[in-house]
C-alpha cells in the first residue's frame, strides 16, 4: 500500500514487471518454428497476439507474421523451382 496515494501494490505488479514475463524463450522458440513451417499457423498466431497492446507482444506478433509471410514465399518458390526442374520450361 502507497503511503502518499493510498494505491494497494499487493496483488499489481509493476506493469513492466508483467509484461517481460509474458513469454519464455522456449515459448518464443516454439512459436517462431511453427510460425515458419506451417505459415497459415503462423500468420493467424502472429495477428492475434500482434493485436495486444504492450511491446513484447508486437514484437512477437510481428516476428511470427514475418516467419509466416516468409514460410509462404518461400514454399511456393521452392515448389515452383521443382516444377520448372522436372518439367522444364516448356514442358516438352
Amino acid at each position: 500500500m502507497c503511503p502518499f496515494c493510498g494505491h494497494d501494490y499487493r496483488f499489481h505488479g509493476p506493469p513492466a514487471a508483467r509484461a517481460a514475463q509474458r513469454y519464455s524463450t522456449g515459448m518464443r522458440a516454439l512459436l517462431y518454428i511453427l510460425s515458419f513451417l506451417i505459415w497459415l499457423v503462423g500468420i493467424i498466431v502472429g495477428i492475434v497476439i500482434y493485436t495486444r497492446g504492450d511491446p513484447e507482444s508486437k514484437h512477437v506478433g510481428m516476428t511470427c507474421l514475418i516467419l509466416g509471410i516468409l514460410g509462404v514465399v518461400l514454399g511456393w518458390g521452392l515448389a515452383a523451382l521443382l516444377y520448372v526442374l522436372v518439367l522444364g520450361f516448356g514442358g516438352a
